[in-house]
């Protein structure tokens, strides 16, 4: 497990010479917010805020079947779907450690799973999400519709409202550091013929929202530079991806996160963040990734190929492998969850001028 940080270190070093309040159950056991999950490739409009004059876009509702596996912190949306689609997929452990202090929110792991035992499925209609940034701290309110069906059948539709909390990623000084996560929220019944814009108008009406400014929101972009945000473990090329994106961001705590042991893996964090002094900007290629499964746990390893930029204008370039892993998250018992992240990496450097392609067909032999 020390080779992908004495390996990855040298590769620096010879470039530098890289909401929901309280989830009240009533006597019935039917919770107040109701779980609902969106498909990962479900298109949803980027770079264009809802306003009130606009009508959001209804997502389908899901197969609870899917295979469809989405952990994606990256915005305020795509937080909210993978926690919904933590709980459509029965994956409870991962959905209950969405949120920022789940034992006080939610109460104990045991009533949150039992809260969601008469839902079949749920579908979302997002309104406009907002944003108020304060000293360090980001805040978002997210309205959302959930249109539920629950196991005997019925239809039953809430105006719900969660603000999302992320505190910023570059003010962090050491590990270990707090993904966005859920705050808190409420939710409340609504008539199922109402229209959307109805019901979304009834959903973050309370006096303590942060309400603030229209934030552009939507699928994650698995651009990796720095004037994106992307913090995606829903499958290896996003979570190396997420890796990389952090380097480039200088948000070096977030970067050491994405291994599953850091201190193993990338030695004390102090060193860590010392490797990358004289790194500016890396970009990335991607080769086929190979996947395997075995008792309980998933394992990947990634071929890529970085051109790496430093800040006095020198360019590497390397070629490696790194290992993925995650613990089957319907599996997983013990909070908090954990989420996929790197256990290993192997890297050379190889000229400038090469062919990657036929390097990354054998990078992780």
């Amino acid at each position: 497990m020390h080779s992908m940080s004495r390996k990855l270190l040298l590769s620096i070093l010879l470039i530098s010479a890289v909401v929901l309040t309280t989830c009240n159950l009533p006597p019935n056991g039917t919770p107040s917010v109701l779980p609902t999950v969106v498909p990962a490739n479900t298109p949803v409009p980027v770079n264009t805020p809802l306003s009130k004059a606009t009508t959001p876009p209804t997502l389908p509702p899901p197969s609870m079947g899917s295979s469809s596996y989405q952990d994606d912190r990256s915005n305020p949306l795509t937080l909210i779907n993978s926690y919904f689609n933590a709980v459509n997929r029965q994956e409870y452990l991962r959905a209950y450690s969405y949120w920022r202090d789940p034992a006080t929110t939610l109460g104990t792991l045991t009533n949150f799973i039992h809260g969601y035992d008469s839902t079949a499925s749920v579908s979302l209609v997002f309104g406009t999400i907002t944003g108020d940034a304060g000293a360090g701290q980001m805040y978002y309110t997210v309205p959302v519709r959930l249109k539920s069906i629950t196991t005997s059948g019925v239809h039953a539709d809430y105006a719900a409202c969660y603000v999302v909390h992320l505190s910023q990623p570059s003010f962090y000084g050491a590990p270990p550091i707090t993904p966005m996560n859920i705050d808190r929220g409420t939710a409340k019944p609504v008539d199922v013929s109402a229209a959307d814009a109805d019901a979304l108008a009834e959903a973050c009406n309370e006096p303590d929202y942060p309400i603030s400014s229209p934030v552009s929101v939507g699928p994650s972009s698995l651009d990796i530079s720095k004037n994106n945000y992307l913090d995606n473990r829903s499958d290896p090329i996003a979570t190396v991806s997420s890796y990389l994106n952090a380097l480039n961001s200088k948000q070096y705590v977030r970067a050491y996160s994405y291994s599953q042991t850091p201190a193993s893996e990338f030695g004390p964090y102090s060193s860590y963040e010392a490797g990358y002094a004289d790194t500016d900007v890396i970009t990335v290629t991607f080769g086929m990734v190979i996947s395997e499964a075995g008792a309980g746990n998933l394992y990947y390893k990634v071929p890529l190929a970085m051109k790496v930029l430093t800040t006095s204008a020198a360019t590497q370039t390397f070629i490696g492998c790194f290992s993925l892993h995650l613990s089957q998250p319907g599996m997983q018992g013990s909070y908090p969850f954990q989420p996929m992240g790197l256990i290993a990496g192997e890297f050379k450097t190889v000229a400038n001028n090469v062919d990657i392609h036929p390097l990354l067909a054998t990078a992780c032999n």
